[in-house]
């Protein structure tokens, strides 16, 4: 027992004396940017870095959208690996790692999904100076949920104390800026109609105004002008999940590939959907599934009834039959509904190319973790990346 009582004695010291190394090396960055939200964290925390990092700032950066990255310069980042699942407590690390290079801010993406935990990593780990939650959408219900205004109020976890706080949320804003106020902190609501036609030109790849839009109010702030903080963002680099588009040659057909598997919610989907549907008249819908997100199936399969005009609707992964049952269920025609289910790569390609007549647009969207990423790794292999 007194063994016992040690060890727990020993274990309680050791997280004393980490906390409080923790709290210096915090002290030791002067700007800390932390960003949260449902849609567009990986690639507003980018552009944020990039915005601030072109005025001559030193800055580090982190993600934690579809392969975790650890950013020190435009051209120079990581990928972050962890023994298990996504854990708060690895900032500990990351902020540990950011103070040795001596940056003057960091910019970190939130990684907690339990409300508790968005307030431990934001209130605890981070403490950050300038809070930015990007939007507050139709996903991770179960957890934040189960309504839309469920998930702001659990996201306004993170809203900093005492500092300053930026969002591009609209229907949602009077829960954030209830929840600044009560944390003596201003906040700044962005617009995506402030950014022009002629500055998105600047991307060669897919970006969102409403993305863009935030990063420059961020970046507005700091004293960085709009035209040096663009600069920075056409130079930087694309989060792994941003949306692509492949042209592949096969077999004396062509297929467009979409990729937007990385899009985690119906909103997001639809409007990347509405974006490129008229690339081509012949259209299949690939829909990746994963049996722990059954949920999203059933987002999808109603999707595709209310929103989607296709010729086919491909179902891929684990635990087809929710989205396939449901589809047909909603109304999609049982005839343009095909189930790959538990198929390799190498054979839902086949099938997918024996679908198109001449010429496709493949949408992939859907769920890109695990499978999806080799799935859409073996698709782009066969053909090349082209301009949106």
């Amino acid at each position: 027992m007194l063994f016992l009582l040690v060890l727990v004695v020993l274990f309680v010291a050791y997280g004393v004396v980490e906390f409080r190394v923790h709290l210096r090396n915090l002290r030791r960055i002067p700007v800390r940017i932390q960003v949260n939200g449902t849609r567009g964290k990986s690639s507003v925390t980018r552009l944020i870095a990039a915005g601030l990092r072109a005025s001559g700032m030193r800055v580090v950066a982190k993600t934690t959208g579809t392969t975790p990255r650890f950013i020190t310069s435009d051209t120079e980042e990581e990928p972050i690996t962890r023994p298990g699942k996504a854990n708060i407590v690895e900032n500990l690390a990351i902020v540990r790692r950011a103070a040795q290079l001596n940056p003057q801010v960091v910019v970190l993406e939130c990684m907690a999904l339990v409300p508790q935990n968005q307030w431990t990593d934001a209130h605890r780990l981070i403490q950050p100076t300038h809070g930015v939650i990007t939007n507050a959408r139709a996903d991770h219900l179960d957890v934040m949920g189960p309504t839309v205004k469920d998930v702001a109020v659990a996201l306004s976890n993170t809203v900093p104390a005492r500092g300053k706080f930026f969002t591009a949320e609209q229907e949602y804003f009077p829960i954030f800026a209830r929840a600044a106020e009560r944390q003596g902190t201003r906040a700044v609501q962005s617009r995506a109609e402030s950014v022009t036609d002629e500055e998105m030109k600047g991307f060669t790849y897919i970006e969102h105004k409403e993305n863009v839009a935030l990063a420059l109010s961020v970046c507005a702030d700091l004293n960085v002008d709009r035209r040096t903080a663009l600069s920075g963002m056409y130079r930087s680099r694309p989060d792994p999940g941003a949306m692509r588009v492949y042209r592949i040659s096969d077999q004396g057909k062509t297929m467009e590939l979409v990729n937007t598997l990385a899009a985690n919610d119906p909103d997001s989907i639809n409007l990347l959907w509405q974006m490129t549907k008229n690339r081509k008249s012949e259209r299949i819908v690939l829909v990746n599934c994963r049996s722990d997100r059954t949920d999203r199936s059933q987002q999808l399969a109603e999707m595709c009834a209310r929103y989607f005009d296709a010729d086919y609707y491909v179902a891929s992964g684990d635990v087809t039959g929710m989205f396939v049952r449901q589809a047909i269920a909603r109304g999609v025609p049982r005839e343009k509904v095909v189930d790959a289910g538990g198929k390799s790569e190498e054979k839902v390609y086949a099938l997918v190319l024996g679908l198109v007549r001449q010429d496709a647009m493949v949408f992939a969207t859907g769920n890109i973790v695990g499978y999806g990423a080799e799935l859409i790794d073996y698709f782009a292999g066969k053909g090349v990346e082209i301009a949106y």
